[in-house]
């Protein structure tokens, strides 16, 4: 297997960025996705901009949780924003996507101001993903076919599809995910398979590592290491753990340049 290991939140936290600087110096962490304007940015921009080995691409911030804000300005993306100018919270948005209510246009000018707002802090922008995974539902799928060629990104997340434990079946991915991942591998180049631990709380990942259906295949796997709040503390142990094995097993840790 080809695995990229894709640190998210890079940014949101100073203690995020710490750990997954650690993680990415370690060896344990292949790639890593910025989140603009977020509390400890300007230490993720400093450590990305020379650490060379990696690659860095943008974590598309959509929604909040109270504080966050859009880097187009308010008036630009009305649809995405509360009367206070701040991001809507997250099962709103998603509402919003899964009944068509979002204008794609609005999605688009903030795709371009965040990809713009890593390149002008002299970041070469490999991939996107999203937080909280909302460049899956299709206004933001169609956003990003329309915006991304012209920004000349090509690399995107690709939905998640492997699950080490039950599958989360209130989970809208479980039901209508192959309809999602076809959209994206349509326009996109992505990795064939997708896991987050983070999904089902896993702690152990190293069980991924035998499955043979998944053999030859390229996955990316997205991480959250930290070193406060307990889940991410858990990821970053359970990262360290699945690094080790993957490089007993021979398997290929890459960056999503090689992919």
């Amino acid at each position: 297997m080809r695995i990229v290991v894709n640190a998210d939140d890079f940014g949101i936290s100073p203690d995020t960025v710490s750990a997954t600087v650690a993680a990415i110096r370690a060896g344990h962490v292949t790639s890593a996705t910025l989140m603009p304007n977020a509390p400890a940015s300007d230490e993720a921009v400093a450590f990305a901009r020379q650490a060379k080995s990696v690659s860095f691409g943008v974590h598309l911030t959509f929604v909040g949780d109270g504080n966050e804000r859009t880097v187009a300005p308010r008036d630009e993306v009305p649809a995405l924003v509360d009367p206070a100018g701040r991001l809507r919270r997250t099962n709103r948005v998603r509402l919003a996507a899964l009944l068509g209510r979002l204008p794609v246009e609005e999605i688009e000018r903030e795709i371009a101001a965040q990809v713009e707002w890593a390149r002008s802090r002299g970041l070469d922008v490999s991939h996107v993903d999203s937080h909280r995974h909302l460049h899956k539902y299709a206004p933001f799928r169609d956003a990003l076919a329309r915006v991304l060629p012209d920004l000349g990104v090509r690399h995107v997340r690709n939905v998640q599809d492997i699950y080490l434990r039950t599958r989360p079946l209130v989970s809208p991915t479980v039901w209508l995910g192959g309809r999602w991942r076809a959209g994206l591998m349509r326009h996109f180049t992505t990795t064939d398979h997708f896991y987050m631990p983070a999904t089902t709380g896993d702690r152990s990942w190293t069980a991924l590592l035998q499955r043979g259906e998944l053999d030859g295949s390229t996955i990316e796997i997205g991480v959250h290491p930290g070193e406060v709040e307990g889940w991410r503390v858990c990821e970053a142990h359970g990262l360290a753990e699945f690094a080790r094995a993957a490089a007993g097993d021979k398997h290929e840790l890459v960056s999503w340049r090689d992919v």
